[in-house]
């Protein structure tokens, strides 16, 4: 007959029991056990790995998100995928919220080797010069960069980045700030973007630090830069607030415009009053604005 358990869990990654309420176990016809769903007929079967993820304490949702990935293939070994990429994370200094974060977003870590995949990433940051806290803190917000390849992706990363004039310690930070680039294409994302900062001004300090290397450059930097010439700042202006202030265009074309035209409406446009005008909450400059 079914029956409902009551376990003592070990989270993998840290030390203390929880008593947990897994689901029911009922015998299978060949004698073995499968999981059902609390309160099903038996035709509900979660795999072992959903049974799991539901003792550590993972909502429906979350659980849906990481099945998702797998489509119809959802057969994740507990002992070969699961157990060792949490207990990683976990090592790494992430919290269980950063570590189911980490995993429901970007769920094909639990795909990654552990030994030539997680472990190498993890020394390849260490040895770019970013520390135990900054390793931490950069899979915990961009999880994407362990399944990057050293060899395409992230070792020619490092060397253009040299080759633009930025020493080791500028790198690391480069890479730190911005972990979305060691996504891009050399070729078809970096190399035109940089052209083009240098094009509108910018010399190649400034370029270094310029946050922005994640932005679409037709869909994004662009359109936005036509419309501050278009709304009469300077090329001067521009250069300023794509140097000092590079933020300022994470912002939408829309609340963009928007806020350049409450601006100049009241004659206070000017490269300094945008800038911290478009930082502002909705509130903040409805305040101060109007």
């Amino acid at each position: 007959p079914l029956g409902i358990v009551v376990a003592v869990a070990l989270s993998p990654w840290r030390s203390g029991p929880r008593l947990v309420l897994v689901r029911g176990f009922a015998p299978s016809a060949a004698g073995g056990t499968r999981v059902v769903r609390r309160g099903s007929s038996g035709s509900d079967a979660v795999t072992p790995a959903e049974a799991y993820f539901e003792s550590l304490g993972w909502s429906e949702d979350d659980i849906a998100k990481v099945k998702s990935c797998y489509r119809r293939r959802f057969h994740l070994s507990l002992e070969n995928h699961v157990k060792p990429v949490l207990t990683w994370l976990g090592d790494l200094g992430l919290s269980d919220a950063q570590v189911r974060k980490s995993v429901v977003g970007f769920p094909t870590l639990f795909t990654c080797s552990l030994e030539n995949t997680l472990r190498p990433k993890e020394q390849w940051l260490l040895d770019l010069g970013l520390d135990k806290a900054q390793v931490m803190k950069a899979i915990s917000r961009h999880p994407q960069i362990c399944s990057y390849s050293l060899e395409a992706n992230l070792q020619p990363l490092v060397q253009w980045l040299l080759d633009q004039g930025l020493d080791n310690s500028q790198v690391a930070n480069a890479i730190a700030r911005q972990l979305q680039i060691c996504g891009l294409s050399l070729e078809a994302n970096l190399q035109p973007l940089v052209q083009w900062l240098l094009d509108q001004g910018l010399d190649n300090s400034q370029v270094a630090n310029v946050q922005i290397c994640g932005l679409s450059l037709e869909a994004n930097l662009k359109p936005k830069v036509r419309l501050l010439g278009a709304r009469g700042l300077s090329q001067t202006d521009i250069v300023g607030t794509l140097a000092m202030c590079p933020q300022s265009l994470d912002h939408s074309l829309e609340k963009m415009a928007y806020r350049i035209g409450v601006l100049e409406a009241a004659g206070l446009l000017t490269d300094s009053s945008f800038r911290t005008a478009v930082m502002m909450s909705n509130e903040k400059f409805a305040s101060r604005f109007g």
